[in-house]
């Protein structure tokens, strides 16, 4: 799950004007039009000025005492078409255009690039198939995958935020270096771990660098590249699932080590061949950005303590389902992005994006239920969370990356790491690892749920 899409676009506002002054002028209409005729001069969009308008501070119930208008919205618009002289453009209100329609805004991402993206989610997992760690390293393997997790999400953070900045050399430099980085400093952690061996470090050094490498090319968008890596390994591992099946024999050892190391290796050489060229990142404000990607290495800390509490076969289905969850996302995303120019009320507003985050959560949370279904058939007796955990623990992940999607990582981070140290506390008190995980991804996902319904109504989140 590592490399999670993270898109930031929509209007990009203006500065707000200066505050307005406690006297209310004898004109109010002619002094806020005044005071905003900067904003509405530049504006391309009715919105920009309304997001202007709650940046500044004005309540609806100011508005309506000092200005005579209903709201934000049919205040903004004003403002908007006294710069303009274009004639005020019909307002559609009709939410089956909203659903048709967001697939085509900007937020629109192909649903094939996205299968393929949980593909390489969950191919991973197959790899314990041919070989796992050795016996009695799961402390020192264990820790070092922690490790690589978080580690990855906060370089994957400081990458994205360099291409949003069209800084796409300055982004390698940062995915070749983390990676780096993180692949040595996971190795000191596994040499140093209670249960450490020889081959315990060179699985976690394996594991660690396939994290950097797969971190890099997911982020550059080079899927294809990293499918042929992990190909040799998927044959492997395929064989040795349909040998079991048929009773017959599987790869022998040594060859499944073999694909393996040929699978790490063709990843390092492909991850290498994006981000190793020597390049100087362009200088920006790095206290927020390292600020942020600790964020974001607590959340995936976070979210690898969540979903490793109870692991099994079942996990197949979430991680395959990761995929889902970004195309859900988006298309939550670009229907709220519609809503702006479609919306003729605060109210009505907040009714479409709100019922637009709960249609991409229902979604989303029934393709994990189809997929559990799935794997349930293929593995009859597969060990691991049961439906209603992985529907919990799925929706607590999709309703953070929503809020991370809408500059949110603060409050995604807090209430996921809440959840993890709840789960932490609960096992130490003796519960279960599955009514664990149950219970408190189902808390988690409801708060989230609740901090996110409150958040998508501001209309100033949709930049």
């Amino acid at each position: 799950m590592s490399g999670f899409v993270e898109l930031v676009r929509g209007l990009r506002l203006e500065s707000a004007p200066e505050p307005l002054p406690h006297a209310v002028a004898e004109d109010p209409g002619e002094e806020i039009a005044e005071r905003f005729a900067g904003v509405a001069a530049s504006a391309v969009h009715p919105l920009e000025v309304v997001a202007a308008i709650e940046a500044e501070g004005l309540t609806d119930r100011q508005i309506q005492q000092r200005y005579g208008r209903r709201d934000a919205f049919e205040l903004g618009e004003e403002l908007f078409h006294r710069a303009h002289t274009e004639p005020r453009p019909s307002r559609k209100r009709v939410p089956k255009r909203l659903r048709q329609h967001a697939a085509s805004s900007a937020w629109g991402v192909p649903a094939s690039r996205c299968a393929l993206r949980g593909l390489l989610f969950a191919l991973p997992g197959l790899g314990y198939v041919l070989g796992g760690p050795p016996h009695g390293s799961q402390w020192s393997v264990g820790a070092a995958l922690l490790f690589s997790w978080s580690w990855s999400q906060g370089v994957a953070h400081l990458a994205y935020v360099r291409r949003g900045r069209e800084d796409v050399t300055g982004a390698a430099a940062v995915l070749a270096r983390g990676g780096v980085a993180g692949a040595v400093l996971a190795t000191l952690l596994a040499a140093l771990a209670p249960g450490s061996s020889a081959l315990a470090v060179v699985f976690a050094t394996g594991q660690a660098l396939y994290f950097a490498s797969a971190t890099a090319l997911l982020v550059l968008g080079r899927e294809r590249a990293l499918v042929a890596a992990l190909a040799p390994m998927a044959t492997g591992a395929l064989w040795m699932l349909t040998a079991r099946h048929v009773g017959a024999g599987g790869p022998p050892d040594w060859l499944g080590a073999v694909l393996l190391l040929l699978s790490v290796a063709l990843a390092v050489r492909a991850g290498w061949r994006e981000t190793g060229r020597p390049a100087t990142a362009r200088r920006g404000d790095w206290l927020p950005e390292w600020r942020d990607a600790l964020q974001a290495g607590c959340f995936g800390l976070a979210v690898a303590l969540l979903t490793l509490a109870d692991i099994g076969p079942a996990t197949l289905a979430l991680t395959l389902s990761m995929g889902g969850a970004e195309w859900f996302l988006a298309r939550c995303r670009g229907a709220t992005e519609l809503a702006l120019g479609r919306a003729g009320a605060t109210r009505e507003f907040q009714r479409l994006v709100l019922a637009a985050v709960l249609r991409g959560l229902g979604g989303y949370l029934l393709v994990v239920a189809a997929l559990t279904w799935a794997v349930g058939l293929l593995w009859p007796n597969a060990g691991g969370p049961g439906v209603g955990g992985l529907v919990a623990l799925a929706a607590a992940i999709w309703t953070a990356q929503l809020l991370q999607s809408l500059g949110l990582l603060g409050r995604a981070t807090a209430a996921v790491c809440a959840g993890a140290a709840a789960l932490v506390a609960a096992r130490a008190a003796g519960v279960p690892p599955g009514p664990a995980q149950t219970c408190v991804s189902a808390a988690a996902a409801c708060v989230l749920l609740a901090v996110t319904a409150l958040a998508v109504g501001d209309a100033t989140r949709h930049r």
